[in-house]
């Protein structure tokens, strides 16, 4: 018998990951309550992607308090407020090893932020091999994930088209979004390489749906699903401290949260527990989540808690394309716009692939009016025992200990990025963009927003946080879906495989609260 007062589902975050576990539990008759560590916001909170806000001031002296996510690349576009206060929320790294954690608290999550690309993971990455004594392997195959895929691409509406490419696998495209220009055109035709060619890129579209909201957000797809079911609570401003256990059968309860509004400490039950406040957040919860049946954290009878700490590094190239005119009427978004080259097909200098986006004769310089390109790569972090995540002594200012972030890159990447810059500039001649910039390394830590690992999946209790249904082995009514529980990161953007897996895993859970006594 349920405890009065105890929902079916408790879910921690309501971004990608915990939206659509709301959506498949409350469509699968379960009462679901999820926490917000944020505010609720309105579509008028939202800015037009790639659009710079009027009256905002791009000093760094301006924005003491959001330092670190001042360093994000559209942290103007999208406005400040939907990214955390540093100073309210503070975490550690060691010196010399920065970090750059970009957030955003709010109802919708960094659903509110993103730029959109949804790419697929392809047989490639869930069947890879060692490399670099890194066990990469998922526990899981492409075809478990396929109907999952296409739920997800259906209902957030995905742009681009069929192309039978292995490295790529096709998706439900809605529409195929938006015309090449001249020099993106001719850069398709003139790109050669085995095994691999230009394809338009592939993306959520930002195009208002229900109630204004943008269609790249929750609140416009599975949130409102889950809302319209009449089974979702939705309690903002709380958050999380502990994932409580019962001390004799080490099962998950429910969830310990503050009200930052009353400063009252609550607790939360639950027959399941779905844990989505993002990687890094994950992980400091579940190693904060002791008791005598888990006393190093949560689910780290492995010892892999909190390790793997992955992102996905990239390198950035501008340039001038002097044998193109300028033109008008093309949208000029990064990731929005333009070509997807994907990784060839053959293996290549022991580096793990990588994937080339292109953006061409789509801005112009200030004061000549001379058309632009952009090329950047997109490669992988190994997923290495020592990059990861642990507790300070230091606490918060709701009590709960301060993560403390290492991470660093080893000589994969320190290779990698020789083959990404090789590649870019090989992609240069093919348009004869003359460039004017490339990085002289890889992305800092962070910086993309990708941030992956610290729970990983596998196929054993021994070597992994979760099973291939992303529950906890130590907690078997707790899930976790968020980009902490990738074994590895792929090349892709994680985003659309991190909706997928939550998606089957919250179908998973329907089942197993049908069938259980939790």
């Amino acid at each position: 018998m349920r405890e009065p007062g105890t929902f079916d589902a408790v879910i921690v975050g309501s971004g990608f990951a915990g939206s659509w576990a709301a959506k498949e539990l409350t469509e699968a008759g379960f009462r679901t309550l999820l926490l917000e560590a944020g505010p609720l916001l309105t579509p008028g909170d939202i800015p037009v992607r790639n659009h710079r806000r009027d009256g905002i001031s791009s000093g760094p002296g301006d924005w003491q308090s959001q330092r670190i996510q001042h360093e994000h690349p559209a942290f103007l576009e999208r406005g400040p407020h939907l990214f955390v206060d540093d100073g309210e929320h503070p975490y550690e790294t060691p010196a010399g090893l920065p970090f750059y954690w970009i957030r955003g608290m709010q109802v919708g999550g960094r659903s509110l932020t993103w730029g959109g690309t949804a790419l697929r993971l392809s047989p490639h990455e869930l069947d890879a091999a060692d490399l670099d004594g890194c066990e990469l392997r998922w526990p899981l195959r492409y075809r478990d994930l396929t109907g999952a895929y296409r739920a997800v691409e259906e209902m957030m509406g995905l742009c681009g088209t069929a192309e039978g490419m292995a490295r790529l696998p096709d998706s439900s495209f809605r529409t195929r979004g938006g015309p090449l220009t001249p020099a993106e055109q001719d850069f398709q035709l003139g790109y050669r390489a085995t095994g691999t060619r230009p394809v338009p890129v592939r993306y959520i579209p930002d195009m208002p749906r229900q109630g204004e909201w943008p269609g790249h957000t929750m609140q416009a797809t599975a949130l409102a699903a889950a809302i319209r079911t009449g089974l979702l609570r939705v309690r903002t401003d709380s958050v999380a401290t502990q994932v409580t256990t019962d001390a004799q059968t080490g099962l998950a309860t429910g969830i310990r949260y503050v009200d930052t509004r009353t400063r009252t400490v609550r607790h939360a039950r639950g027959r399941v527990v779905f844990l989505c406040c993002g990687t890094i957040e994950t992980a400091r919860l579940m190693l904060n989540s002791r008791g005598d049946r888990h006393p190093d954290g949560l689910g780290n009878s492995s010892g892999w808690l909190g390790r793997g700490l992955m992102d996905h590094p990239v390198l950035y190239a501008d340039g001038i394309l002097d044998s193109y005119p300028p033109v008008s009427g093309y949208d000029p978004s990064f990731r929005q716009s333009g070509l997807l080259v994907p990784p060839p097909t053959r293996e290549q200098d022991n580096v793990r692939p990588f994937g080339i986006w292109a953006n061409l004769q789509r801005r112009t310089e200030a004061g000549s009016g001379a058309p632009l390109g952009f090329f950047s790569a997109q490669g992988e972090v190994l997923p290495y025992w020592g990059n990861r995540v642990t507790l300070s002594e230091r606490r918060d200012k709701w009590g709960v200990p301060v993560p403390v972030i290492e991470c660093r890159y080893g000589s994969h990447e320190k290779r990698q990025y020789e083959a990404m810059r090789a590649a870019v500039e090989h992609a240069a001649t093919v348009v004869g963009l003359r460039i004017t910039a490339i990085a002289a390394s890889l992305t800092a830590p962070g910086l993309n927003v990708h941030e992956l690992g610290t729970a990983r999946m596998g196929s054993s209790p021994g070597t992994s946080v979760l099973s291939s249904e992303n529950r906890c082995w130590d907690c078997l009514n707790v899930f976790v879906t968020d980009g902490a529980c990738f074994p590895s990161a792929g090349w892709q953007n994680p985003t659309l495989t991190i909706m997928a897996l939550s998606a089957r895993a919250g179908r998973i859970a329907a089942t197993l609260l049908r069938e259980s006594t939790y």
